[in-house]
C-alpha cells in the first residue's frame, strides 16, 4: 500500500480535502491511504511558545510519517504545504531515527517561491501589522461574498458548509502571519540551489491566480528535471471547486506511480 502525504496551504486546514476524502470512500477502492497531518497552529491548534521557524512544521511531518517510514509514500503539497516540502527536501527529508528515507514522489501544486519577487501580495504582507489586519478580513463574514469571487472561479459548485468552514479557518489560523517570515525570496534561492537537479511533479491551473501561471515559467527554469503540467480550468482550488476532476488527476499521478 502506498501512503499519500497532504498538505494544505497557509489559513486552511483538512477542511480543504474534504471532498477528496469523501470521493475516495464513495468511489472504487484504491491501494493507497491518505494521511493528514496535524499541523501546528492550523486548524484551532496553538503554535508553540517556543516555535523556531520551519522546526515545527517540519516535526509534525516527520511524526507522521516516521510510524511506517519503511512504506511507500508519495507527499502532495498545495501552496505553503508545497514550499513546507521543499523545506523538507532541503533537509534530505530527514526522519529521525530513520536514514535516507525519501519519498517515491512529489508533487508540488500551485507554491509559493519562485515568484516572491515579482508578485505584490508577498511585499504588501510582510509588515506584521498588515498580515494580522489581512487575516481578519478573510475570515470576516460580511466580506465573504468579495473574497468568494477573488478567489473561486465559481464559488457556487462548492457547498455552503464547505465555503463557510473553509473561511472560519483563517479565524483559527494563528500559523497565517508565520509563514511570511519563513517563505521568503532568500529563503526560496537556498532551498532552489539545493534542489534544482530534483525531478519534481509540478501541478498548475491554466486559471490560477493565486499563484498566477505565468509565472511557470521561473519554475521551469529553476527545476530543469522537473515535469510540469497545466490543468485546463482549474483555478488554486480545484480541491473545491471541481473535486471530481482533483480526485482523477491526483489519483491518476498516484497509481502511476505505483505502477
Amino acid at each position: 500500500m502506498v501512503h499519500i502525504l497532504m498538505l494544505h496551504g497557509n489559513g486552511g486546514g483538512r477542511t480543504r480535502f474534504l471532498p477528496f476524502l469523501n470521493l475516495l470512500r464513495e468511489k472504487e477502492p484504491v491501494p493507497f491511504r491518505v494521511h493528514l497531518p496535524e499541523l501546528p497552529g492550523f486548524d484551532g491548534r496553538p503554535l508553540p511558545e517556543t516555535a523556531d521557524g520551519w522546526a515545527p512544521f517540519i516535526q509534525a511531518l516527520q511524526a507522521e510519517v516516521a510510524p511506517l517510514a519503511d512504506a511507500q509514500w508519495v507527499v502532495y503539497g498545495h501552496g505553503i504545504g508545497g514550499s513546507l516540502l521543499l523545506e523538507w527536501a532541503a533537509r534530505g527529508w530527514a526522519l529521525p531515527g530513520h536514514s535516507g528515507w525519501q519519498p517515491q514522489q512529489v508533487l508540488l501544486h500551485g507554491i509559493i517561491g519562485a515568484s516572491l519577487e515579482h508578485r505584490f501580495f508577498p511585499k504588501l504582507m510582510r509588515p506584521r501589522l498588515i498580515r494580522t489586519a489581512m487575516q481578519a478580513l478573510i475570515a470576516w463574514p460580511p466580506m465573504r461574498p468579495v473574497w468568494e469571487k477573488r478567489l473561486f472561479l465559481q464559488p457556487a459548485s462548492i457547498p455552503e458548509h464547505v465555503r463557510k468552514q473553509f473561511f472560519s479557518d483563517y479565524a483559527r489560523c494563528a500559523a497565517f502571519p508565520v509563514f511570511f517570515d519563513l517563505i521568503t525570496p532568500n529563503w526560496y534561492r537556498q532551498v532552489q540551489e539545493q534542489l534544482k537537479a530534483e525531478a519534481f511533479s509540478f501541478l498548475w491551473g491554466s486559471k490560477e491566480r493565486v499563484v498566477a501561471s505565468k509565472y511557470l515559467e521561473l519554475w521551469q527554469k529553476d527545476f530543469p528535471n522537473a515535469t510540469f503540467e497545466i490543468v485546463q480550468g482549474w483555478d488554486h482550488f480545484p480541491m473545491l471547486e471541481d473535486p471530481n476532476g482533483f480526485y482523477e488527476k491526483l489519483t491518476a499521478y498516484i497509481l502511476h506511480e505505483q505502477a
